[in-house]
């Protein structure tokens, strides 16, 4: 590959090829079955995923319902905020801000029950990205980066297509896969937040979320923080990192 365009368009080709199924990982298999056949199931995974490990967030909604013996909105709208926080208390897996999680749910709860009907794809159903983005927003811990992924996991599993969505505004979530994987492909800088969305906005400036997808796929399944498998990587002939450590063993080795 010769260029940025390159680069990007093969992580583009990566972020296609992820299955829905595989979009969701998760530590017990029905629970990414449930995450991908209930809405209300779905946004409290999107809500919750801030610095947790995506298997441990996408298993939640699945042991919410385990420990309740169901997972109606409409249900869960009566609970207090304390009976939110005894409930993510006895949960075998916590999010890593479990003092934040209770009113995080409670407040999406309430808009899928007050706003919504007690259907949470009304979130976005006949709605334009800008409303929805606002809304995930409008819940307590959730900023842009959690909203901007929403919209794009809406796309990509409900094959909503959003109109008035302004694709250049529409960032990755820098997470610790992108965030790595940009920095050892010598697009970012720094191995930071900041980094990955300048590093994002510059490779593909008309929809810089459009990568998202492919980065975190990559960063999970062969660019590890320790043990990267490169030789397998889609990316490995145009990865810096790659090619230092090449270099690195060359030099051992003489």
């Amino acid at each position: 590959m010769d260029n940025l365009k390159d680069l990007r368009d093969a992580i583009i080709i990566v972020g296609k090829s992820i299955q829905n199924e595989d979009l969701f990982p998760t530590i017990i298999k029905e629970a990414s079955n449930l995450i991908i056949s209930n809405p209300y199931a779905f946004t409290i995974g999107v809500c919750l995923d801030r610095g947790t490990k995506a298997e441990i967030i996408w298993t939640i909604p699945y042991d919410i319902k385990e420990d309740l013996g169901h997972l109606d909105p409409n249900k869960i709208y009566q609970f207090s905020l304390s009976e939110f926080e005894d409930l993510f208390y006895r949960l075998h897996r916590h999010p890593r801000y479990i003092n934040d999680a209770p009113r995080t749910i409670q407040e999406l709860t309430q808009i899928v029950v007050e706003e919504c009907g007690g259907n949470a794809s009304n979130i976005w159903n006949g709605k334009h990205a800008a409303e929805v983005n606002r809304t995930f927003q409008s819940i307590h811990g959730d900023g842009p980066g959690i909203a901007n992924m929403g919209v794009l996991l809406i796309e990509a599993l409900y094959g909503v297509c959003f109109d008035d969505l302004d694709r250049k505004r529409m960032d990755i979530k820098p997470d610790v896969h992108t965030k790595r994987v940009l920095y050892r492909l010598g697009v970012s800088e720094a191995e930071t937040e900041e980094a990955a969305l300048v590093a994002a906005r510059i490779m593909n400036p008309n929809y810089p979320g459009e990568l998202d997808g492919g980065l975190w796929w990559i960063g999970r399944n062969w660019c590890y923080a320790s043990h990267p498998d490169c030789e397998h990587c889609p990316m490995k002939d145009n990865c810096i990192y790659r090619v230092r450590k090449k270099i690195f063993r060359k030099n051992v080795n003489v």
